[in-house]
């Protein structure tokens, strides 16, 4: 009776995981359509996950991630005769339902390791930028893309793009339970940012210039423009596809809290 009490109780533990992860982001969007393994820059994040039972969690998950393009890079003359490029850090906040394809009960289930799918809803803050032109010596200066308005219309496009869009998160990952509570893994995710200015650049080339800007004319027309040859004012800037999106992997730790109130058992 006393070891059916106590199975009754593992298999209705609530568990409490805390989890940190360190890795590789990348980017897609307008000077990045075709290379969804563009890893170039670092990414981090925190995570606490309530786990419903060993199939079943739900995660809340911080992530930052740096983020880099630029068209002087690829290998499509077209793109680096555009000559467009940017930088800049994603701040996400999200909700994420974790699916396990094993039992997860780190340091009493039987099976020490899972393959796992993620799926869910986030907020991003983003703020594209680059770099105006500088001689050796100098300090370069870093200009926030938004305040730019490099896509300005007097009428379709007025004013700049907000900083916040939602994320649609999804993907993979694998952990393996070292010793007790303790948890080491792989994670592979993609966002699908519901805007197309992560990479602050989505429609046309300016039909003239915005008023009251924080830089001169010179610095606009060179943020805009990039001192490309085939920028005509009217014409397509961006790919025409309506959204951005950037991806992140890494290694993950966790650390599990178990309140089952029964002893070990295997």
């Amino acid at each position: 009776m006393t070891w059916l009490i106590c199975a009754c109780t593992l298999c209705q533990a609530q568990e409490w995981e805390f989890g940190v992860q360190g890795g590789f982001s990348g980017y897609m969007g307008d000077l990045n359509p075709e290379n969804p393994l563009a890893f170039n820059d670092w990414a981090a994040g925190i995570s606490a996950k309530y786990n419903l039972n060993p199939t079943w969690g739900i995660r809340a998950n911080f992530a930052y991630a740096n983020t880099f393009a630029y068209d002087g890079y690829s290998r499509v003359a077209q793109r680096r005769d555009r000559n467009l490029g940017f930088f800049g850090s994603i701040k996400e906040g999200s909700l994420l339902v974790d699916f396990n394809f094993f039992k997860w009960l780190p340091q009493r289930g039987r099976i020490v390791y899972t393959p796992y799918l993620f799926a869910g809803v986030g907020g991003i803050s983003f703020n594209p930028q680059w770099y105006l032109p500088y001689a050796t010596g100098e300090t370069p200066r870093k200009i926030n893309l938004r305040d730019a308005q490099t896509e300005y219309h007097p009428t379709d496009n007025p004013t700049p793009y907000s900083r916040y869009a939602i994320a649609i998160p999804f993907g993979a990952g694998f952990r393996y339970n070292l010793r007790g509570p303790w948890s080491v893994g792989v994670e592979l995710g993609y966002r699908l940012a519901l805007t197309d200015y992560l990479d602050d650049a989505r429609g046309n080339y300016p039909l003239g210039q915005p008023t009251d800007l924080p830089i001169s004319a010179n610095e606009w027309e060179y943020l805009t423009y990039r001192n490309s040859q085939t920028a005509v004012p009217g014409s397509q800037r961006g790919d025409g596809r309506p959204y951005d999106s950037y991806m992140t992997v890494g290694l993950t730790f966790s650390y599990t809290i178990f309140k089952g109130g029964c002893p070990e058992w295997q």
